[in-house]
C-alpha cells in the first residue's frame, strides 16, 4: 500500500489487487504499463505471477520485490525478463525512480 500511495502521489494510476489471481485476471482484461509483485504471496508466488503474466503480455515491464533475496530468485526473475529485482528495505525515492523508469521504457516500447 505504501508503493500505491507513492505512485499515486506522483501522478500515476494504480490498480491494487488482493490476490495474484485477481491481478492476472485484470491483466488479461486491460493493458498496464507496469506489473509490480512481491516474491512471497499467498497462493501463487511472484515468480509464478510473472510466468503467467508473460503468457498474457510478453512485453510487459515488471518489478519483483523481495525481502528474502537469493541468487536463485534473482536469476529466475531475470530469466523472466523483470525490469528490476528490488530488495527490501528500499528507499521510497529509489523505488519511485525504478517504477518511473520502467513505465517510461514501457511507453517507449509501445
Amino acid at each position: 500500500m505504501l508503493l500505491e500511495r507513492v505512485l499515486t502521489r506522483a501522478g500515476h494510476s494504480v490498480v491494487l489487487v488482493d490476490t495474484a489471481e485477481e491481478g492476472l485476471t485484470r491483466l488479461k482484461a486491460e493493458p498496464f504499463d507496469l506489473l509490480v509483485t512481491d516474491k512471497n504471496l499467498p497462493g501463487l508466488d511472484g515468480l509464478e505471477v510473472l510466468k503467467q503474466a508473460r503468457t498474457v503480455r510478453p512485453s510487459l515491464r515488471a518489478l519483483l520485490i523481495t525481502g528474502f533475496p537469493t541468487p536463485e530468485t534473482q536469476t529466475a526473475a531475470h530469466e523472466l525478463g523483470v525490469h528490476a529485482y528490488v530488495t527490501k528495505p528500499f528507499g521510497v525515492h529509489d523505488i519511485l525512480d525504478t517504477c518511473e523508469a520502467a513505465i517510461r521504457a514501457s511507453r517507449g516500447a509501445a
